[in-house]
């Protein structure tokens, strides 16, 4: 190999290996290497590219077509990939706005990259307090669609206090103090939507779910959570606050749930109030570390 040709791959190498591995895969795409590195996944890094459109977006919702135009690939490969990510929660359909939006489990995996703790690890130990100071189910939820989703539990020592509720385990969004909660922290302009849908699923009760709905609002501005009591379960009282993650990243709340006799009004009171303070001590560390990143970089 000649000189200049020798110098031209050295200069190629060094700035292949200085780019990005966005950078390097998006090259791979648009050149159409994809097919020819045994290494590379293909369909995981289109998949990637699909969640990055929403990051640089600079707006929430995103309808599919428009998905399909930013990353260049075709409309019926890119459905595929939607609707697989829509799936698996990293993305959020509206059958209304015909949109995505990123989805719970997105911010999960930044709090997993994040140091010098996860999302888990801030979560966890208040929820296991919780737990065994009252005696009640103690977790950590998020909303997908018109359900609220476990995704950290903690139960209680005493098994009488046991809810039959694990990570995964799905509870009505209507009609509950941890579904309130969630609610109450949504944007206003997004409520529209979600009412239609879930008056259309509770229709024959719903004049009464909404004014729960509402009183559950009410109780979050007044004094930072909500309760409810033989809601979702005809024996089961709850209480609950709204987590806003910095940034506007999807909203989870912190719940305690117990079989009514054991979690009356004056514990509920007791239990709220501790979570409004656990609410404020996560919020306030996570808006330190966010600053904290924005001044390393």
């Amino acid at each position: 190999m000649s000189e200049s040709r020798k110098d031209h791959a050295a200069g190629g190498a060094l700035e292949w290996a200085a780019s990005s591995p966005r950078d390097r895969a998006r090259r791979k795409r648009k050149s159409g290497v994809f097919s020819e590195d045994r290494d590379f996944v293909t369909a995981l890094a289109r998949g990637l590219l699909v969640l990055e459109a929403f990051a640089d977006a600079g707006e929430v919702w995103i309808s599919g077509m428009d998905v399909a135009d930013r990353i260049g690939l075709p409309k019926p490969t890119t459905s595929r990939l939607l609707q697989a990510l829509t799936a698996t929660g990293y993305l959020h359909y509206s059958s209304r706005r015909r949109q995505y939006r990123l989805g719970v489990a997105v911010l999960s995996l930044g709090f997993a990259a994040q140091e010098p703790f996860s999302l888990g690890e801030l979560v966890t130990p208040h929820l296991k307090t919780l737990a065994d100071t009252f005696n009640v189910h103690a977790s950590l939820t998020a909303r997908d669609r018109l359900d609220v989703v476990q995704l950290e539990v903690r139960h209680s020592l005493n098994t009488l206090m046991t809810l039959r509720l694990e990570v995964g385990s799905r509870i009505p969004l209507a009609g509950t103090a941890t579904g309130h909660a969630l609610i109450a922290a949504m944007p206003e302009a997004e409520l529209p939507a979600l009412f239609e849908e879930l008056e259309e699923r509770h229709s024959k009760h719903w004049s009464e779910i909404s004014a729960s709905i509402e009183t559950g609002r009410r109780e979050v501005r007044e004094r930072g959570y909500t309760t409810a009591s033989a809601s979702w379960n005809t024996d089961i009282n709850g209480v609950a606050v709204p987590l806003v993650f910095p940034g506007g990243a999807p909203i989870y709340a912190l719940a305690c749930g117990a079989p009514a006799r054991h979690l009356p009004a004056g514990k509920q009171k007791m239990i709220g109030q501790r979570l409004v303070a656990i609410a404020h001590e996560i919020e306030t560390k996570l808006r330190q570390v966010e600053t904290d990143l924005g001044n390393a970089s």
